[in-house]
């Protein structure tokens, strides 16, 4: 596997739109941070924060996350600013954490709308404007963890590269960056579930989009879309009793003071996709276009690479912190799992069964292309 990764790395895609014409539209100017806020281990070179930069003549780039920075997922993403601002003369990303610009499908909405720049969502957040690239956030899409980095190689998945041109069109935005993941999405509950007839009437919180709540009701429970801002405080007072989500975020989030039970349902790996304004992009020099595809690339591998060394990290602070992990050898049927939701994608998606199609036979005979 590790192998296999490592290999698979070189296939990481970071993709534009074809350049137009000249634009005189700026980054956009959001507020920034207090000076005072900032760490003192900047780099030598790199200004410490939006106001240092914008006085040194870089362009800056409003960038909304709505985890926190210490959350695995903010991580990543401040890998990916780190490697711009290291990186780049001309360019600096102000990261904004813990949804202070807005949650997730609203940061979209702010970059579409231009009052932010830069973000990452993943591909159902696209559905809301272009229902098909809803597609690949479909749970069930594939269960080996490695192939997601074979749908992220845009030079052979070419359905992937379509949809994506079809979708900057359709939002104003550019997609130039998609990750893959190797921590799939897990069911938690303050209960033990081995069966989607144990979630019958429970309620579980969903991401605030119709691909998660179908997710939901399909392994048998209740979907409540809320915010993740809003999840932790929904899980403590009882509004909902379970939610799901990868390892990496429940020992952020020490999920475990608020749920009693991890299921291994192992039922989405989310993708990625890095967006920004497309005003904003083609303002930019192809230099400067270049260096924020290169941080994607950065933030996959430090991705992949944490995963590597610490999925079982996290799935052992789970169990020590008093978390219960029911697999598959407890008697997690996952089959039925797997049945509930593919049924309930054939009857609430059925424009979607040429794709699911096509990407069945694109993975199987990927090495053989």
């Amino acid at each position: 596997m590790k192998k296999f990764l490592a290999l698979l790395l070189a296939l990481v895609m970071v993709f534009a739109l074809a350049a137009c014409g000249e634009s005189e539209t700026t980054p956009s100017t959001a507020p920034t941070a207090d000076p005072s806020s900032e760490t003192s281990d900047t780099p030598e070179g790199v200004p410490a924060n939006a106001t240092e930069a914008a006085a040194q003549g870089r362009k800056v780039l409003t960038l909304n996350q709505h985890n926190s920075r210490e959350s695995s997922n903010g991580q990543f993403v401040q890998s990916f600013v780190d490697y711009v601002n290291q990186n780049s003369d001309t360019l600096y990303i102000d990261a904004y954490y813990n949804g202070e610009l807005g949650g997730i499908q609203e940061g979209l909405e702010n970059a579409i709308m231009g009052t932010i720049d830069i973000g990452e969502c993943m591909f159902a957040q696209f559905a809301t404007f272009y229902p098909e690239m809803g597609v690949w956030s479909m749970p069930y899409l594939y269960t080996d963890p490695a192939d997601g980095a074979k749908i992220v190689d845009l030079e052979k998945n070419t359905l992937l590269a379509d949809m994506i041109t079809k979708c900057e069109e359709a939002t104003g935005v550019t997609l130039f960056g998609v990750i893959y993941t190797t921590d799939a999405r897990q069911l938690t509950c303050n209960f033990p579930v081995y069966t989607p007839d144990d979630l019958a009437g429970a309620t579980i919180r969903s991401m605030t989009n119709e691909t998660y709540t179908m997710c939901i009701e399909g392994m048998g429970g209740t979907p409540v879309p809320i915010d993740w801002t809003e999840t932790i405080s929904a899980l403590t007072t009882g509004t909902v009793v379970g939610q799901e989500n990868p390892y990496a975020t429940l020992v952020s989030y020490q999920m475990w003071d608020c749920q009693d039970y991890v299921m291994e349902t192992n039922h989405m790996f989310d993708f990625v996709v890095n967006y920004i304004n497309t005003s904003t992009w083609e303002s930019l020099t192809e230099e400067e276009q270049q260096v924020l595809r290169d941080g994607c690339a950065h933030e996959q591998q430090f991705k992949v690479e944490m995963l590597e060394e610490q999925l079982a990290e996290y799935k052992q602070t789970c169990i020590d912190n008093g978390m219960t992990i029911i697999t598959e050898e407890d008697g997690l049927d996952l089959d039925a799992f797997k049945a509930g939701v593919d049924a309930l994608k054939e009857e609430r998606y059925p424009q979607y069964s040429e794709y699911f199609a096509w990407i069945d036979d694109y993975i199987a005979n990927y090495d053989a292309a």
